[in-house]
């Protein structure tokens, strides 16, 4: 794909130049870069990330030198590496409690994602239900500690890693708590907690 270069004092270089990644780059066919696009969109799902902004970061990061170009690699392959490797550091950042969970981006249309703050009318009425609420359960998760441990974090605002310390569990552990709290909730409040 590209001729081995050699420095004055004759060691190889091991991965392409700005230019001759911009030139990769810019030499993707159409099918290539369709089969990128695919994969970011895939990874957006999965870390909530624009695709967009992935391909765009994944472009950054190769010009830029901060993650390198192999020498006779196919862009493609390092443009999606490198889309893989951005999406798993935000996923691990949510999991880490250093990214606020947000839904998915976009639904195809364009269209904003409302904003999930709850409104002034929903804030003055929760300052009054929520007595009820947290009373209705305290008594569901009364013989349950860590559930009990569970909603003193959230209600915290602990996030990912600060309730796994909390509760002494992995990932795994803290999402079958989760699970079975939100299981008790549902049994208790089936048609939601406003109902």
């Amino acid at each position: 794909m590209h001729d081995v270069a050699e420095l004055a004092d004759e060691r190889e270089v091991a991965h392409l130049s700005t230019d001759e990644v911009r030139d990769a780059l810019r030499a993707m066919s159409p099918a290539q870069a369709a089969k990128v696009e695919a994969i970011s969109r895939w990874f957006s799902r999965k870390c909530s990330v624009p695709a967009e902004d992935l391909r765009q970061e994944a472009f950054v990061r190769l010009l830029s030198g901060s993650r390198r170009f192999p020498r006779g690699a196919e862009a493609a392959v390092i443009v999606s590496g490198t889309i893989r490797s951005l999406a798993s550091e935000e996923i691990d950042a949510i999991r880490a409690g250093r990214r606020a969970v947000l839904p998915p981006p976009g639904n195809g249309e364009g269209m904003d994602l409302p904003d999930p703050a709850p409104s002034p009318e929903r804030i003055l009425g929760s300052s009054r239900d929520n007595a009820r609420v947290l009373a209705v359960i305290e008594n569901l998760i009364a013989d349950d500690e860590e559930l009990q441990m569970l909603v003193e974090g959230l209600c915290d605002r602990m996030r990912g890693g600060q309730l796994e310390e909390l509760l002494d569990v992995d990932a795994k552990g803290l999402a079958t708590i989760r699970k079975r709290l939100r299981r008790k909730l549902q049994a208790a409040f089936p048609g939601g907690w406003e109902q």
